[in-house]
């Protein structure tokens, strides 16, 4: 079966198991990354019984990207690090920790159409010689951001006037100024 230009071996059947004391459909998905790697195996339940395979199998890939987005605002965002009572604090630091990964995946994703970053450059960059994976991962867009965010605002120079220009520079950027004059 192909999805999404994903192909999936995939193998279905009602079942009943003790969690659930009506039928559910198991839906078995196989994929193998790569002719070098094993195979891998998924295993899904619904009690739709209405549901193709495919859109199964569909609403399974949304769901897993739901799954990253958490882990990923977790990781770099301070998600479940919130220290604040009110429903409405958290409610609003959920939202605020999602717009973060949100607007970096756009700087990254935007920036990627007109100058593409590479992998290696951001893991020099970084300092990191062990880790080389396939494409940048959010973690990796965070630290490159970090890392060039503190290089622009905090550049060693004896110069207090140099200084004062480059912080000068990034809230002009910020604000969608782009004069590089300093005031």
């Amino acid at each position: 079966m192909e999805i999404a230009g994903k192909t999936y071996s995939v193998a279905s059947k009602i079942v009943r198991t003790k969690m659930c004391p009506v039928d559910v459909r198991l839906v078995v998905i196989r994929t193998r990354p790569k002719k070098s790697k094993p195979y891998r195996y998924f295993l899904v339940f619904t009690t739709d019984m209405a549901l193709d395979i495919s859109q199964i199998v569909t609403h399974y890939r949304n769901r897993w990207q739901i799954e990253t987005a958490f882990r990923d605002a977790k990781q770099n965002f301070g998600f479940d690090k919130y220290q604040v009572k009110s429903r409405k604090s958290i409610n609003r630091f959920v939202q605020l920790s999602f717009v973060a990964a949100s607007l970096t995946k756009l700087i990254f994703t935007t920036h990627s159409q007109t100058e593409r970053v590479k992998v290696e450059d951001v893991c020099q960059q970084l300092g990191i010689h062990w880790y080389r994976p396939a494409k940048l991962t959010l973690g990796l867009c965070v630290a490159f951001l970090r890392l060039r965010i503190a290089q622009t605002l905090f550049s060693v120079s004896s110069k207090q006037k140099t200084n004062s220009q480059n912080i000068t520079q990034v809230f002009r950027q910020i604000n969608g100024t782009h004069s590089d004059k300093a005031t």
